[in-house]
């Protein structure tokens, strides 16, 4: 039985798209923003308790799961890697020549993997057991690529990315024997409070920019280019990992590239990206808070339809 860390995911979801949405049309109704910095700031340090939790399902994977035999890490290691380089490299070239816009090169980075699992919670009985083995293990190594990326790269304070990094990390030397309690301990503050939580703050400051101006920014078609360099990025990474390991793991190309669309769902990471690299109240702020939504939302659209024309697999979970 695979990965605790979804048995609420489906609930959690719509708890964080709620809470987001109630900070985003609370704030706009105002007028002003809602929530202080402290406050802010503490949902920020509050996320570590969710990658330390990540690092926990990551450990499980790696003794008792699909990576038992540690080759094997070598695909999602690949393909997380090509599946971040690829769409920060879009947002390079679609924002040169413009600075302010540039430093947010790593927003379209990161996977959601709340948001990610639970889209393919729905669709779960239409693939192998192996593709939530790969989904999860990508995500979290890309998200790891991202807060390393932010806390050595940019000039912007680390604190926040080097306490969520080594929480993760934190989460890979915890003993097997201690994982499943701590889970079922943490796993409900995640899922309940925590990234509501997050989701909340983040998203509770006016937006004065419209869909049609995101689209049309450099920093918004950036992002919203993330769902297409995510499918070339990971879908390549996977081909190449199982080339280089001759370990599919049971996944045909056409597994990786599906899973690939989710890798577009943005949400967690890429608003404490945003956070860091743009002041908030900014319009580049404001545009990379709704391209990161618009994103992750098309990823869903696109990976519902094609989850549809899937039959049910005779191994999935």
């Amino acid at each position: 039985m695979l990965i605790r860390f979804i048995k609420v995911e489906r609930n959690a979801a719509l708890l964080l798209v709620a809470a987001g949405l109630l900070g985003l049309i609370s704030a706009n109704l105002l007028g002003s923003e809602l929530i202080s910095k402290p406050v802010s700031e503490l949902s920020h340090y509050l996320l570590c308790l969710f990658f330390f939790l990540v690092g926990l399902e990551l450990k499980r994977e790696l003794t008792s799961g699909m990576f038992v035999q540690k080759k094997a890490l070598v695909v999602p290691l690949l393909a997380a890697v090509f599946g971040a380089a690829v769409p920060a490299l879009i947002y390079v070239l679609v924002t040169r020549g413009d600075s302010a816009a540039q430093s947010g090169w790593a927003i379209p980075m990161a996977t959601d993997i709340t948001f990610a699992l639970a889209v393919f919670s729905f669709f779960a009985l239409r693939f192998r057991k192996e593709a939530r083995g790969f989904l999860l293990a990508f995500a979290i190594i890309d998200d790891i690529l991202a807060i390393i990326v932010i806390a050595v790269f940019l000039g912007v304070p680390v604190l926040t990315g080097a306490l969520v990094t080594g929480s993760a990390l934190l989460g890979l030397f915890v003993p097997v024997r201690f994982i499943e309690k701590l889970e079922n301990f943490i796993h409900p503050l995640v899922a309940y409070i925590v990234l509501p939580l997050f989701a909340f703050t983040a998203l509770a400051l006016p937006i004065e920019v419209g869909v049609l101006e995101v689209v049309g920014s450099v920093v918004g078609l950036g992002i919203l280019l993330r769902v297409f360099g995510k499918v070339i990025g990971i879908s390549f990474g996977a081909w190449l990992g199982v080339r280089v390991t001759g370990i599919s793991s049971g996944l045909k190309l056409v597994d990786y590239i599906h899973m690939s669309v989710l890798g577009g769902i943005g949400f967690t990471v890429s608003l404490l990206v945003t956070d860091l690299v743009f002041e908030k109240g900014s319009i580049q702020h404001s545009q990379a808070v709704v391209a990161s939504l618009l994103a992750a939302l098309v990823a869903s659209v696109i990976a519902t339809i094609l989850f549809l024309s899937r039959k049910k697999s005779l191994t999935s979970v």
